[in-house]
């Protein structure tokens, strides 16, 4: 919003100055959903205890910066410039995600795959052996679903692969 840069912990965490690198890729105006993870989307992201290198740092060194490099998957958008789109269907919303994500630094933006399936034993298949070991699990969102803060119950469930870890 008028130029300032911020990137949010879940909890609503300002978490900015712990990660500059990817500040100075955020030339766009808007915000979108998605998870910081260190790696590459090329390379794919490495593990939780990577990020946790850079998590909670008043200063981040350019060794840091090198060893442990960031990107954002992104997941949903909330705002495409100065306009609020979390009312509009999940499907319009992707589309301008996925054409705000083709214009930024790919080594610091990638878009979250859809995940095509044809039956519920396919995706339970792909639940329980993702192609990555981080992946969690998958997120089921309705195709007419608004973007919805916190956990919404009923258009949208995370179907985990361990569904008694603690998120």
């Amino acid at each position: 919003e008028g130029e300032v840069r911020r990137i949010y912990s879940r909890s609503g965490d300002d978490i900015s100055l712990t990660f500059p690198d990817l500040l100075d890729a955020m030339d766009f105006e808007g915000a979108i959903d998605g998870e910081l993870l260190v790696g590459s989307p090329a390379q794919g992201p490495r593990s939780f205890s990577d990020l946790q290198q850079r998590l909670n740092r008043k200063t981040v060194s350019a060794k840091m910066l090198k060893d442990y490099p960031v990107f954002v998957r992104a997941y949903d958008i909330l705002f495409d410039g100065g306009r609020d789109v979390r009312e509009l269907a999940f499907p319009e919303r992707r589309a301008l995600l996925s054409d705000l994500v083709g214009r930024l630094d790919p080594q610091r933006f990638d878009l979250s795959p859809l995940v095509p399936f044809s039956s519920w034993d396919e995706l339970d298949r792909l639940r329980c052996d993702p192609p990555h070991p981080v992946i969690e699990g998958v997120m089921l969102k309705r195709l007419d679903s608004p973007y919805l803060a916190g956990r919404p119950k009923g258009p949208w469930f995370k179907w985990k692969r361990d569904p008694f870890t603690v998120d």
